[in-house]
């Protein structure tokens, strides 16, 4: 079955407070009109994130939608296929934004123009690359901001969330309490300026369940899996994904643990997703001849 919901049934938080807009069975498909990060406040070069912008805005994500069948110690298994961009997104940075803070003495913004397969940047050409910077399932006792990335999913901004990729996302409550939104024309690794080209969009996914537990969200693509792990720290985030991706190994292939690590060490790659969240993202990319 096809269900449609609009731009308008917004969440700012993932919160087992919030009442479904739409409740679905397993292997239903949903268009979900997402709006952009800065809820359409900015859509032109001559407005910024000024000092009265209200940051408890932004990240909106489209739900929740509860889907039939789904208990706590499941996985929401979301499968991506197609992303439809609006006519223009928003590339924004400031001072404190980043890694590199200070590049800029005040907020700056570009449009960047839609074309087909490409996007007009700055004079440039550029191929976009649709994808999905939150997603994410509702926490069990506690609100999360859309803003931050965990264990539920959330502000993840993982560019290998994109169409043909399935996302397995813990499940908390009954329903799981699906949100997704901040989809990016194009980002890179780190999302270092603090933006991607941020932009409404059209979302067509389906959704099922799978009674394999899973600790922290996991992406699948023809080639790879991609094991998530958010933490205050790199160091952090990143002990955790690896962690992560040497028992996925063990348990795959059920051999010993110093021999996934190795496996882990030679065949797989420890990628950054993003550093500019309230907590760092990073993933390890497990690729499927190894398994």
């Amino acid at each position: 079955m096809l269900h449609r919901i609009g731009r308008d049934r917004v969440v700012y938080d993932m919160s087992p407070e919030h009442k479904p807009v739409l409740e679905v069975s397993p292997g239903d498909t949903v268009i979900v009109e997402t709006e952009d990060c800065f809820c359409h406040r900015i859509v032109s070069e001559s407005q910024t994130v000024g000092e009265d912008f209200d940051f408890t805005h932004v990240n909106p994500a489209t739900g929740p939608v509860s889907v039939r069948g789904a208990l706590p110690g499941d996985t929401l298994v979301v499968s991506i296929e197609n992303i439809e961009l609006d006519e223009q997104g928003v590339v924004e940075t400031c001072p404190e934004w980043g890694p590199v803070t200070k590049v800029s003495q005040s907020c700056v913004t570009e449009i960047a123009k839609i074309h087909g397969n490409y996007v007009s940047f700055m004079g440039e050409r550029i191929e976009v690359r649709p994808m999905i910077g939150v997603i994410g399932n509702a926490p069990a006792d506690k609100s999360i901001p859309c803003t931050t990335p965990g264990k539920h999913g959330g502000n993840l901004d993982t560019k290998n969330i994109m169409a043909g990729s399935r996302v397995y996302l813990p499940v908390f409550i009954k329903g799981g309490n699906l949100s997704l939104g901040d989809v990016h024309a194009r980002m890179g690794d780190g999302e270092v300026g603090g933006t991607g080209i941020e932009i409404r969009a059209k979302v067509k996914l389906t959704v099922d369940i799978d009674k394999m537990p899973l600790d922290s969200p996991t992406v699948e693509n023809e080639e790879a899996f991609y094991l998530l792990f958010s933490a205050k720290t790199l160091e952090e985030a990143s002990h955790g994904a690896v962690k992560r991706a040497i028992q996925f190994i063990a348990d795959w292939k059920s051999i010993p643990e110093e021999k996934a690590y190795m496996l882990t060490s030679i065949a797989c790659d420890l990628m950054i997703s993003q550093v500019v969240n309230p907590l760092v993202t990073v993933r390890v990319r497990v690729p499927k001849e190894i398994l």
